[in-house]
């Protein structure tokens, strides 16, 4: 008589899970496989050893908790497969079950049952599936169907899944039966050290059952709060309904999935502020989907504000990966470039490559591919907001601007350069304080001979406007851009042009005042006393401060201005040389880069012209000065107090000086 497990109906399955654990260590592990009074069937793991089960169970995961994602995602296959074959109309057992997923803890008996509805296993399958580590069903069921059937939505491409139960598990029993109507139901069960045990059973309900008796220490698995906390973080948005004592857990609908147009501004928000953690609204929104060069769904969410940054651990921030609808990775960085880590959302594809487990990306092309569509598109994306809605543009502009600096800065593709420069905005003269203006519109206003967009970096735009390298630009009916961020002048020296035109700082710009005030009436320095002057300069300031002195005419408000060829890169190489370095490195860019120009027209220097042959001391201190007044004025003065002792002595001149006038 042939002899077998009889299993109880659902209805009667508390009672059962109560005793199944003992049944099954019951069972007897003396097999004869082809004897028709077999009780139970004993099986050595064909291609595995103790050795694999120890890395998958101890190396393989990060975090214990995934082995109820991973059993959930089998259990979704497993309802995704036979959804499959009903659609191509094959006969399944019980075909008007609702297709779902449901989870029971107890506390007494220390364990967890995951179970399914699903396509089930006949006895060869279930051998073939759980008898050899990184043998995966799913995988193999891709392959034997047809390439035109929509298969997609079946994510066990893993293999090593089902044996992360082992992590916590100290046995793992499991019951199922093939939906193939007139199959028969089995009993398989293992602790994961020995091999595994397969007994026929009758009464198995169609599907998967899996009861893991937990170790000591994993206790937590049993407790519902927990294991709601693990399903909501891992398998929230499976397409099949999970159910812990009646109680659908995963509400939330992926909306990803959904046509653009189908999802409204409310779901939108409380999409971002389910996966943000956030209580504010998105910003912005953008939802697309791709299939080449790589198969994506994503939709992704600029918060209202910018996140708190910790820049120096941004592999913390970054948008949840998923795999067909189970979450993969709740904060990947790999999927964005550091500047675009302020986005929240999700970006799901069927192509993302894996190791053993989910958690073990692999350094790939595939992931690559996916960052740059991410990249391209919320490029794309934010250059379309900016033409539709330019004052909200803005907004976003003046919270988000520094990470489209470092976007510019940090990107090697010319193309992403380019785009990126399209989102620039700056102050100009010619606009009203805090309007911004793009590179765009700058071009649109310039004349079209003008070979330069001119811009000029300062703390202010009081302090822009009162710049001695503003005059000549202004004087002319230039365009100037104002910027007041110190990373401006990087950026725009990285960009160098846009559109054919040149990038030029106004420190920089060679242009001529076309006509000063009251010039005819204004005494001038003729050209051998500039000469002399400068000459004199020369030799005052000495060959190791500055690289030349000359007469210029490009201002006429203040007495001198420097002019140094890369003023950009001179300003930054001096901010990031150490203190200890400071002094010499500051004198040898200044001797090899900075020329002094002199404004022939600016009483100062006429008046110093005379003094140095009268007062050849107090021309010296004279001439320092305006030397370091330039050079505050070009931002390239790195200690103000060295200049103390020679103002308090030119003051100590000037105040001797007029009292000696009144004196009789």
């Amino acid at each position: 008589m042939r002899k077998s497990i009889r299993l109880l109906s659902r209805r009667s399955l508390p009672q059962f899970r109560s005793s199944c654990y003992c049944v099954a260590r019951r069972m007897s592990v003396a097999a004869d496989t082809n004897s028709g009074d077999t009780v139970s069937q004993k099986h050595e793991f064909k291609a595995e050893t103790q050795q694999l089960l120890d890395i998958v169970a101890k190396s393989l995961y990060s975090e214990r908790e995934v082995f109820i994602r991973e059993l959930v995602s089998n259990a979704a296959d497993a309802l995704e497969k036979i959804r499959y074959i009903q659609s191509k109309g094959e006969e399944v057992d019980n075909p008007l079950e609702n297709l779902k997923i449901e989870i029971s803890l107890s506390g007494s008996l220390n364990s967890i049952t995951i179970e399914d509805n699903g396509i089930g296993m006949t006895k060869e399958e279930l051998i073939a599936n759980l008898g050899t580590i990184a043998r995966s069903g799913s995988k193999e069921f891709i392959q034997n169907a047809s390439e035109s059937s929509d298969t997609s939505s079946i994510i066990g491409q893993f293999g090593v899944g089902f044996y992360s139960a082992f992590m916590v598990g100290s046995h793992v029993t499991v019951m199922t039966r093939s939906a193939v109507p007139g199959s028969t139901g089995y009993v398989w069960n293992s602790n994961g050290e020995n091999g595994y045990e397969v007994q026929e059973a009758v009464g198995v309900p169609r599907g998967t059952r899996i009861v893991v008796q937990l170790k000591d220490d994993a206790a937590e698995f049993c407790n519902k709060d927990r294991v709601i906390e693990v399903l909501k973080k891992h398998s929230n948005f499976v397409s099949y309904p999970i159910y812990i004592d009646g109680t659908q857990i995963n509400t939330v609908q992926p909306i990803w999935t959904r046509k653009p147009s189908d999802v409204t501004d409310e779901e939108h928000k409380d999409f971002y502020r389910s996966v943000s953690g956030r209580t504010d609204s998105p910003m912005y929104t953008l939802q697309f989907s791709v299939d080449t060069p790589v198969s994506i769904k994503a939709v992704l969410y600029v918060p209202q504000f910018i996140p708190k940054f910790d820049f120096a651990n941004m592999g913390q921030y970054g948008i949840s990966l998923y795999c067909r609808k189970v979450m993969v990775q709740a904060k990947s960085p790999k999927l964005l470039p550091e500047w675009l880590m302020f986005l929240q959302g999700v970006v799901d594809s069927e192509d993302i490559p894996l190791n053993l487990s989910r958690e073990l990306l692999q350094e790939s092309v595939i992931i690559s591919k996916i960052k740059n569509v991410i990249t391209g598109k919320t490029i794309a994306y934010l250059n379309r907001m900016a033409k539709r809605d330019p004052q909200r543009y803005d907004d976003f502009y003046r919270e988000y601007g520094q990470f489209l600096r470092i976007g510019l800065v940090s990107t090697e593709s010319q193309t992403e350069r380019e785009d990126l420069s399209k989102l620039l905005r700056f102050e100009s003269n010619k606009e009203e304080s805090g309007v911004l203006v793009s590179l765009d519109q700058y071009l649109e206003r310039a004349s079209d001979d003008q070979r330069h967009i001119y811009y000029l970096s300062a703390p202010s735009r009081e302090m822009a406007l009162t710049s001695p390298y503003y005059e000549s630009l202004a004087e002319n009916g230039y365009e100037v851009l104002f910027s007041y961020n110190k990373e401006d002048d990087v950026v725009l020296f990285k960009v160098e042009s846009y559109k054919d035109k040149r990038l030029t700082s106004a420190e920089a710009a060679n242009v001529k005042v076309s006509k000063k005030p009251n010039q005819d009436e204004q005494p001038k320095l003729d050209k051998t006393l500039g000469s002399k002057l400068s000459t004199w300069m020369r030799d005052i300031l000495g060959k190791e401060t500055v690289k030349e002195v000359k007469v210029s005419d490009k201002q006429h408000s203040q007495p001198a201005v420097v002019t140094v060829e890369n003023l950009t890169t001179l300003r930054r190489y001096l901010a990031m040389t150490p203190p200890e370095q400071k002094e010499s490195s500051y004198k040898y860019l200044l001797h090899n880069n900075v020329t002094l120009e002199l404004n022939p027209d600016h009483v100062i220097i006429q008046q110093l012209a005379a003094l140095k042959d009268t007062n050849p001391e107090v021309a010296e201190l004279v001439a320092a000065q305006i030397f370091e007044n330039a050079l505050m004025n070009a931002d390239l003065v790195h200690d103000p107090r060295r200049m103390v002792p020679r103002l308090n002595r030119i003051m100590e001149s000037a105040l001797k000086s007029a009292i000696d006038k009144k004196e009789p």
